[in-house]
């Protein structure tokens, strides 16, 4: 049986308490239970207190067989940024004052360029993008079967990314390009002329993450992903064109992070859908948690599954 955990960023000792909580206990080093496995769903880096800590919890883990673990946006994100482009001049992503100050919780631990580093740079690169067993599926961002085919068609069928593929991955207008920024985060809608909002680092933004788990919803307006009624009642109430936004199948439960969702109590978003991002990173609010999900075989998702602990923010004067 698994036991899904969303987005760390960080946060070892909020990990540490739901691992405990979870009735995982520490056994040489590392994290294991007698019969259950975590499943990891991505963004192990940046933002908290403890980077080091976090990503030694994690890759323990999966080193050992007690967890399996997937790719979010911040591990593709340090991969590019330690990843000298072609011509040797610039990086795959590039040092600019934006990516640094996102970045540089994880830089301060662990120095660019120290053997350490880039350790964990390539232990990252052994992180699939997505995953898939019988009883579920995993993804960071967003589950659209069109695009992980195109990655599929690159990476080959465990969905990792190599040197060879890394300059494709990193170049804008190809299709992988585009199949990984889905994949890793979210599906985006380009806002009207003249809107823009903040997002949580403070960089002004012209498009906006979008719902698409619920295949009820059709317009611009109902999928768009804001917390801002004022810009959304901005938006478009005609429906979106077909093929913008492919729904979930509901075939099996799908659990993702990436969202920020912000609740006193974690739920699911759906009977087969569930985020596991629950702002354990975000110090501007008091409700953080870092949570996971019990699967037990169920092939409907069941709120009483979730499990989660408070962010150090949450009691914070």
């Amino acid at each position: 049986m698994y036991d899904l955990i969303g987005d760390i960023h960080g946060h070892a000792d909020e990990l540490t308490e739901l691992l405990t909580k979870l009735g995982y206990k520490l056994r040489n080093g590392v994290w294991s239970h007698d019969h259950r496995m975590v499943i990891f769903l991505g963004d192990y880096i940046d933002r908290g207190p403890k980077q080091r800590e976090s990503v030694e919890i994690v890759r323990g883990m999966v080193e050992a067989g007690h967890a399996l673990a997937i790719m979010g946006n911040h591990e593709f994100n340090a991969i590019g940024y330690a990843t000298l482009a072609p011509e040797g001049e610039s990086y795959l992503r590039a040092h600019s004052a934006n990516n640094l100050k996102q970045h540089g919780r994880f830089l301060e631990e662990l120095p660019f360029g120290s053997p350490e580093y880039e350790d964990v740079i390539a232990w990252f690169k052994t992180l699939p993008l997505y995953l898939e067993i019988p009883e579920l599926r995993a993804v960071h961002a967003c589950y659209d079967y069109r695009q992980l085919d195109v990655i599929k068609d690159h990476l080959g069928a465990e969905y990792l990314l190599s040197d060879e593929t890394l300059v494709r991955a990193f170049t804008r207008d190809t299709d992988l390009y585009f199949a990984i920024e889905t994949c890793l985060k979210g599906i985006e809608i380009d806002l009207p002329d003249g809107l823009s909002y903040p997002d949580k680092e403070g960089i002004e933004r012209h498009n906006v993450r979008c719902n698409w788990w619920d295949p009820e919803l059709k317009t611009f307006k109902e999928v768009a992903l804001l917390s801002d009624e004022q810009m959304r009642a901005k938006l478009s109430d005609a429906e979106l064109p077909a093929g913008t936004i492919l729904a979930y199948d509901n075939l099996k439960p799908v659990f993702f992070g990436h969202y920020w969702y912000q609740s006193t109590s974690p739920k699911k978003l759906s009977d087969y859908a569930a985020c596991l991002d629950y702002s354990v990173a975000n110090k501007d609010i008091r409700m953080g948690k870092l949570a996971a999900y019990r699967m037990n075989g169920e092939s409907r998702l069941q709120n009483d599954h979730f499990v989660y602990v408070d962010s150090i923010y949450a009691s914070a004067d």
